[in-house]
Order: C-alpha cells, then structure tokens, then sequence
C-alpha cells in the first residue's frame, strides 16, 4: 500500500462516518419535532405556517434541530399582505 492508497481510504472513510453523523441527527429530529407541514410555529419574532422542514446540524456549536421555513402570519393566523416567508428554528419555539 502507498501513502496515497492510505490517504484516498481515509477520506472515504471520514466520508462515510460525515454521512452516517447526519443521518443520526436526522433521526434524532424526526423524533423530537413537534411540528409537521401546514402546522403554524411561533416563535419570539413571529408566527410561521410551516410550509417545509429542513435540518440544522452544529457540532461546533452544539445545536442541533428542526428549520422551519413558511410564510409570516398576522395575529389572526392569515398570512400577511406582503406575502414575507422566514425561517425559524426549533430551538426558538416560545410553547416550550
């Protein structure tokens, strides 16, 4: 074996476990989401309707959870004229 041969199956190697690390994660969030698509979040700036779900994965800074993304909604649960969409996470749900 040469060193590069080494090199080449060590970042297939780190690859693979980068890949298995999210898949993880992403379990781990399926099952502690409260939320699902048509649900309304709220969170300190606003109300969302969630129209999609997305990841955030942070090993440097530790956080790990749900991105919900959607349009922005008046206090009485109908979207705003201006037809804003934003992205709010998980971790900033105020119903805790």
């Amino acid at each position: 074996m040469e060193l590069q041969d080494l090199r080449d199956r060590l970042k297939v190697l780190e690859q693979e476990y980068e890949l298995m690390q999210k898949q993880i994660m992403r379990e781990y969030c399926d099952a502690n989401n409260p939320y699902k698509v048509g649900d309304k979040f709220t969170d300190h700036i606003g109300t969302i309707l969630i129209e999609k779900i997305s990841y955030a994965y942070s090993t440097i800074y530790g956080s790990l959870g749900c991105v919900y993304f959607g349009p922005e909604l008046k206090k009485d649960g109908t979207p705003k004229k201006n037809g804003d969409k934003r992205k709010a996470w998980q971790s900033n749900d105020i119903k805790k």
